[in-house]
């Protein structure tokens, strides 16, 4: 089971030219992921944005879900996924020890680098095997009808946890991150619940041992 309880999910969000009419529906999608999570009493969760088109650059970095912004602002440019991916991974890196990284990696278009970005989270990915025997938390979403399909499920595919999801539009986008919020919330709980149960069926054992000899 992993260390802590706290989720610090990253966003790795694709602000290209192409978003340019669709940026503020995912911002919204973005808003209801915070509302979801906060409404199932996350509240220790941290949360980071990494904004991107050729270049990638850091919105929010680590901060408490009740800070976390609720406006992202708009760039527009082409579309790279490494220097994305590379962000997002240097982020991860810096998790404290009290929390799990996940991702979720948003595009609607296609990049020349989609390898180099895949082999960045396959790094992060045995970095955090080799500490917690847990496998990276990725989220990839295809956004719209002009993403490639093949470069995210090889970005997905880095992580044996790795899930590639798909949006026609923002409403659809919204509900998707919705879906992330509450199933990870959903692991959690179960993770919480079994180590509940052991910490009650050892302390029965132990009042059984010492009452009942």
């Amino acid at each position: 089971a992993p260390s802590g309880h706290g989720r610090h999910i990253i966003f790795v969000l694709d602000e290209s030219g192409s978003m340019g009419g669709s940026w503020s529906g995912v911002v919204v999608a973005y808003n209801q992921y915070i509302a979801k999570r906060r409404q199932s009493q996350s509240e220790s969760d941290l949360v980071s944005v990494v904004q991107f088109d050729c270049s990638a650059r850091i919105t929010v970095q680590s901060v408490p879900l009740s800070s976390a912004p609720n406006n992202l602002s708009y760039s527009g440019g082409g579309t790279c996924f490494h220097p994305a991916a590379s962000a997002a991974c240097q982020l991860a890196r810096g998790t404290p020890s009290t929390h799990v990284p996940a991702v979720v990696f948003m595009s609607d278009g296609a990049a020349n680098d989609a390898a180099a970005a895949a082999h960045e989270f396959s790094l992060l990915n045995s970095h955090i095997h080799r500490s917690s025997r847990n496998h990276l938390d990725i989220h990839v979403i295809g956004f719209g009808g002009g993403c490639n399909q093949a470069q995210l499920q090889q970005i997905a595919s880095a992580s044996q946890s790795g899930k590639v999801h798909s949006s026609a539009n923002t409403a659809d986008l919204a509900s998707v991150f919705v879906d992330i919020a509450s199933t990870q919330n959903v692991s959690l709980l179960l993770e919480s619940e079994i180590s509940k149960r052991i910490t009650e069926a050892v302390s029965d054992k132990l009042s059984l041992e010492y009452f009942g000899s």
